[in-house]
C-alpha cells in the first residue's frame, strides 16, 4: 500500500507545472466545497427550524410556534438532544414513518434561564420575582410544568395553579369571599412581582379596594393608629368577613368605663371605630345613638369631655 501511494506521488510530481497548478486548485476548491456543503448541512439541521418541519408530523407544533412568543426562537436553543440523538430520530422517522411525533428533546431549566434570567430587556425577567423564587429557586419545579401544558403555548392555562393548590383553588379552602371567588389567583398572588412575597400586600388590596364602588372603597388614613396588613385581619381563605379580635390586643381597654366587658359583649368595636381609621374622627360617630346630642358643646368632637378610656 505505502509503495502505491509513493509510486502516485511521483507520477504527480511528474506532471507538468502547469498541470500540477490547476490540480491544486482543484483539489482547494473541491475541499472548499465540501466543507462549506458540510456547515450548510450542519447548520440546515441544527438551527434551521425549517428541518423540523419537513416532517409531515410536525405541522401542529410548527403552526403554534410560530404563532407564539418564541416564534424568533429556533428550534434547538430550547430543545437540546445530542446529535447521536437527532440522527437516531431521523432514522426512525424515515424508516417507520410515525403518524405522531414522539416525545423528544427534552427542555432543561438551563435553556429558559438563558433568556429569562439573563439581564436582557428583549425577555421578560424572571429570577427576582415573588413567584419564581418560591416555585422554582425554593421548591424546584421545572419550568415547563406551568409554561408548558401544551405544545407551544407557555402562558400558563387559568386552572394552573390548582394542580398543586386544588383544596385553595376549587376545594375547602378556596375564598370564601363570593365577589372575589371567580377571581384568577394571580389578580391577589402577584407571580412576577420584585422584592415583595407571593402572598398579597397592602398595596395589593388596595388597586381595586380604591376603584370598586365607595361602599366597599378602603380609605387607609396616614395617622391611622394600626398600620397592619391587609392579611392580619382579611382571610379570605377561611372566612368571609374579618377575623378581628380587638382585645387580642386591647385587653385593658374593656375594664372600665364605655369599653368594659359588658357593653363590649352586645356592641361591636366597629359600630363606633371605622375600621381602617379607628380614631374618632367627627361627632356622626356618636350621634348615630346620641340623636339628642346633635347641638351638645357642637362642634366639639364628644371625646374630648368623654375619655372613653377611663370612664
Amino acid at each position: 500500500m505505502r509503495r502505491r501511494i509513493r509510486s502516485w506521488f511521483v507520477k504527480i510530481r511528474s506532471l507538468p507545472r502547469p498541470v500540477l497548478v490547476v490540480l491544486g486548485l482543484l483539489i482547494v476548491l473541491l475541499t472548499t466545497v465540501a466543507v462549506f456543503g458540510g456547515y450548510r448541512a450542519y447548520d440546515y439541521t441544527m438551527n434551521d427550524p425549517s428541518f423540523c418541519r419537513s416532517c409531515h408530523t410536525m405541522e401542529e407544533a410548527w403552526d403554534r410556534w410560530k404563532t407564539s412568543e418564541h416564534r424568533t426562537v429556533s428550534c434547538h436553543n430550547c430543545h437540546e438532544q445530542s446529535i447521536l440523538a437527532s440522527a437516531e430520530q431521523v432514522i426512525l422517522f424515515a424508516l417507520k414513518r410515525p403518524e405522531r411525533v414522539s416525545k423528544h428533546a427534552f427542555v432543561p431549566d438551563e435553556a429558559c434561564a438563558r433568556c429569562h434570567e439573563s439581564g436582557n430587556p428583549q425577555w421578560k425577567q424572571v429570577a427576582e420575582t415573588a413567584g419564581h423564587k418560591v416555585h422554582v429557586e425554593r421548591q424546584n419545579i421545572a419550568c415547563t410544568k406551568c409554561h408548558s401544558v401544551t405544545i407551544h403555548r407557555f402562558k400558563p392555562p387559568s386552572q394552573i395553579c390548582a394542580v398543586c393548590h386544588e383544596a385553595q383553588a376549587i376545594g375547602e379552602k378556596a375564598v370564601k369571599i363570593k365577589e372575589m371567588s371567580e377571581f384568577h389567583c394571580l389578580q391577589c398572588h402577584n407571580y412576577l412581582r420584585e422584592g415583595s412575597p407571593l402572598r398579597p400586600v397592602r398595596q395589593t388590596c388596595l388597586e381595586c379596594h380604591q376603584a370598586i364602588p365607595p361602599k366597599r372603597t378602603v380609605g387607609w388614613p396616614a395617622k391611622a393608629p394600626m398600620q397592619f396588613a391587609c392579611g392580619d385581619c382579611h382571610k379570605p381563605h377561611e372566612k368571609a368577613q374579618p377575623v378581628v379580635n380587638c382585645a387580642s390586643c386591647h385587653q385593658d381597654a374593656l375594664k372600665a368605663g364605655l369599653h368594659t366587658q359588658q357593653v363590649h359583649a352586645v356592641t361591636s368595636c366597629t359600630t363606633c371605630h371605622q375600621p381602617h381609621a379607628w380614631t374618632l374622627q367627627s361627632r356622626k360617630t356618636c350621634q348615630s345613638c346620641h340623636t339628642d346630642k346633635a347641638a351638645h358643646y357642637a362642634p366639639t368632637l364628644c371625646n374630648t369631655c368623654h375619655d372613653f378610656r377611663t370612664q
